[in-house]
């Protein structure tokens, strides 16, 4: 049996596990969007080089960047916002966004309750440990021991079915699992593996990441349920920066490659 232990310090419940009661915001349509002049993205700030938080205290990231070429393709402003992952989705739900670039990988479940663009990367989930650890190589060797990943999360969801830890500690994001790991309080994460070789190659941190891809998937901007021609505008948008050489700019900038 798997022992829990949240580090999420007042957030909404995760939209993953929770039925869909709260009442639907109408979908943002092109025209609303473009008449306000701007759009309401909402990120974590939390999952470099995706999106985080910089020393000037601005957002930056691959989700950045990407979010400002898809608005300036659209003609309007980029509006961020940053918080927990576990108040993202039903803040969109609730029309508090028009939508979310935080890493976001397409899922059966998500795709249900919500509108995706094309993807515009994907991402796998990986093992981090420390860098002596000889002992872990792939994510099964995590069973019965101390693992931290990001509430409310695929990472997280990932964890729960393959890890079989011993106790599964969530956290808002990367930044917190490494710092636990480090001081030796987790014995592993289970992350997301372009962020954990960011974090490792940039901070020069003591750490490695393990073992094969798991689950790889794509990543799109989600938004709300029903804003279908929202999405395919976005995905245009998404589209031409593939085909003209920006999104390869981006990724070279953000993942060296």
């Amino acid at each position: 049996m798997i022992r829990r232990r949240s580090l999420m310090i007042g957030t909404m419940a995760s939209v993953a596990c929770m039925p869909f009661r709260a009442a639907l915001a109408a979908a943002p349509t092109l025209d609303e969007i473009r008449k306000q002049g701007y759009m309401r993205i909402a990120t974590t700030g939390a999952d470099a080089p995706y999106n985080f938080v910089g020393p000037d205290g601005a957002l930056a990231g691959f989700d950045i960047d990407w979010s400002r070429l898809i608005c300036s393709g659209l003609g309007v402003e980029s509006r961020f916002s940053y918080l927990s992952w576990n108040g993202i989705l039903p803040g969109l739900m609730a029309g508090q966004y028009d939508g979310v670039m935080s890493a976001v990988r397409i899922t059966p479940e998500r795709a249900a309750n919500f509108t995706f663009s094309i993807p515009y990367t994907s991402d796998s989930v990986a093992v981090m440990v420390r860098q002596d650890n000889t002992a872990i190589k792939e994510i099964e060797d995590l069973r019965g021991l101390v693992v931290g990943t990001a509430s409310g999360s695929i990472l997280e969801a990932t964890a729960e079915t393959m890890a079989r830890a011993g106790t599964l500690r969530s956290y808002p994001g990367l930044p917190n699992i490494i710092m636990d790991l480090m001081a030796g309080r987790l014995d592993a994460g289970v992350v997301g593996r372009a962020g954990a070789l960011y974090a490792i190659k940039t901070q020069q941190l003591p750490l490695k990441v393990v073992g094969r891809s798991i689950n790889p998937q794509p990543i799109a901007m989600i938004l709300p349920r029903g804003a279908t021609e929202l999405a395919e505008a976005v995905s245009r948008q998404i589209k031409a920066r593939q085909d003209d050489g920006q999104a390869k700019i981006l990724s070279e900038r953000w993942f060296g490659n």
